[in-house]
């Protein structure tokens, strides 16, 4: 029988795709009916848009007020390369960017350290020394442009750094600084990143040094908000929306009475406070999670912690298209993939989007495929009439019963992640990891048994010549490797090193403290002092060794 023959069969006895259930594993139904949200309580469980509880968006006129801000990843190479490629994305039409750092720099260590070979600028851009956060903002403003800096603690405690030295060196107030700092003590929450964060600086040291961003953001950069969750690591792991949204909002409120068992008053620093989500394939889903999770949040600040200013109940979060509904089989399908998601984050309501390039799952964007994923938004966003309305699936019978259904799933989760200790503790124990194993191994047994359908992979398949005409982003690790070395070479050889050694020592002296150690990191960058040896002089001072 001819393929023809084969697609024409299969058309006439009734083409199906027989998935009455969300990959969460929520039951859909056929068809829903106003019973199906007979319950719903408009007052207390929707109201409108930017009132309490959030579930139809944090602000009134959402994106008619303001349209999302518009990022992309970037980062590669050395800061002089990235930054020239922020310039080609904002000439197109970004309006903010997630800064990406490589390994070296994501785990503490400077780019002439021998244990960085064949990494530098892979994954990332390296970033060493404050002047090479001066270099990425060349002919960009921090009080100007949104900058995500896409970074977990220990290392968030020195970019943070950079970036207040950064303003302080161009006369522009705290109190102006805009953007994100990442903050996520686990980040990816478990499995190899958070073991090999852990394999360079002990756990203790690095939910100390969350604690003390907190505490210095909430005090001194009132614009400028702090990640607590990166919650789209957590769910590329290969766990389901409903665990993202749980395993996100718990390991939030850990962070958050911690930092109250500190001292610090829940208004004082939930305003700034927010999240970096995934946005999945599965639009109907990915819509409910959202609301839900807004919801969740607005009403757990308020009864637990307390909350009295409006702004500490938001929900606010950014949002990057999925990278695991992503492919490297058939790349160019993936901009039908992002554009759903992007849409679906649209209707969800979310203040900052950015879509992942077509090639993700071949290397670092090129140019062409990061103007694409711009141009996906500008097209939504321009052209496709969906921002003239706040929450326009709102009463939709099938989106209000699946946002019920999705936040009582989260909170039942939830509810097990606090009968364990918090997320914190269930980290510690391995009891997340195993959760994590469970639905890798879950979702790889469906596309195996074609249970679940993915396009290019499992049907659809062609030859694998046909893609071979995808261009990717060349990398040159031994190249950008060896300007980095030379650059640190002569950056040291200028410097006041008895400067330096004695600002080294000031780090190392008050991590033994409960003191503050941001003011003390800045006061070692002025120095002329490292990333990597700032983190060495903090490793020093709990006594970790990893060599």
């Amino acid at each position: 029988m001819s393929v023809k023959d084969n697609i024409y069969s299969s058309y006439l006895k009734g083409e199906k795709v027989d998935r009455p259930e969300t990959p969460s594993g929520i039951p859909i139904k056929e068809v829903y009916l106003p019973d199906d949200i007979k319950d719903l309580d408009y007052e207390q469980d929707l109201g409108m848009p930017g009132e309490f509880p959030f579930t139809r968006g944090v602000y009134p006129n959402m994106y008619r007020g303001r349209l999302w801000t518009r990022r992309s990843q970037v980062g590669f190479a050395t800061p002089q390369d990235t930054n020239e490629r922020l310039k080609y994305l904002f000439k197109e039409g970004q309006t903010g960017f997630t800064l990406t750092i490589d390994l070296p720099t994501s785990y503490g260590f400077d780019s002439d350290d021998p244990i960085c070979e064949g990494e530098v600028g892979v994954t990332g851009v390296a970033l060493d020394t404050a002047e090479d956060l001066e270099a990425i903002f060349d002919g960009f403003s921090p009080d100007e442009v949104s900058c995500s800096l896409s970074i977990r603690p220990p290392v968030s405690a020195v970019t943070l750094s950079m970036l207040a030295l950064l303003a302080e060196r161009r006369g522009i107030p705290y109190s102006n600084v805009l953007g994100t700092q990442q903050n996520d003590p686990l980040f990816q929450m478990s499995g190899g990143p958070l073991q090999t964060t852990t394999q360079f600086f002990p756990l203790d040291g690095i939910i100390r040094l969350n604690q003390d961003i907190i505490e210095f953001m909430a005090k001194n950069f009132p614009k400028l908000n702090w990640m607590v969750t990166n919650a789209y690591n957590l769910r590329e792991t290969g766990l389901s929306a409903v665990q993202e949204g749980a395993f996100a909002l718990s390991h939030a409120f850990d962070i958050f009475r911690r930092a109250v068992k500190r001292g610090l008053d829940i208004d004082e620093f939930a305003p700034r406070a927010s999240f970096f989500c995934s946005c999945g394939i599965d639009f109907f889903e990915e819509v409910a999670k959202f609301r839900a999770m807004r919801r969740i949040y607005a009403r757990t600040l308020k009864e637990e912690f307390g909350a009295k200013n409006a702004k500490s109940l938001k929900f606010r979060s950014s949002m990057q298209t999925a990278g695991n509904s992503l492919t490297s089989q058939q790349p160019l399908n993936n901009i039908v993939r992002t554009t759903v998601e992007a849409l679906a984050t649209i209707f969800s309501g979310l203040q900052s989007i950015q879509v992942a390039s077509y090639d993700e799952g071949l290397g670092l964007p090129t140019e062409e495929s990061s103007r694409i994923s711009l141009r996906v938004q500008q097209i939504l966003g321009y052209e496709t009439g969906v921002t003239q309305t706040a929450d326009p699936l709102a009463g939709s019978y099938y989106v209000e019963a699946l946002t019920n259904e999705m936040e009582k799933e989260i909170l039942a989760l939830m509810d097990e992640v606090e009968k364990r200790g918090g997320l914190v503790e269930c980290t510690r124990v391995g009891w997340l990891e195993q959760q994590i194993i469970d639905a890798r191994v879950k979702t790889q047994r469906e596309i195996e048994n074609e249970e679940k359908i993915v396009v290019g992979v499992n049907k659809f398949s062609i030859d694998e010549k046909e893609d071979a005409d995808i261009r990717i982003h060349k990398i040159n690790a031994k190249e950008w490797g060896e300007k980095r070395a030379e650059y640190l070479k002569k950056y040291r050889a200028i410097r006041n090193q008895k400067e330096t050694d004695e600002a080294l020592a000031k780090v190392t002296e008050v991590m033994k403290t409960d003191q503050n150690i941001i003011p003390n990191i800045m006061d070692a960058l002025r120095a002329k002092a490292t990333l990597g040896e700032i983190h060495e002089a903090m490793r020093e001072a709990t006594g970790f060794s990893f060599r």
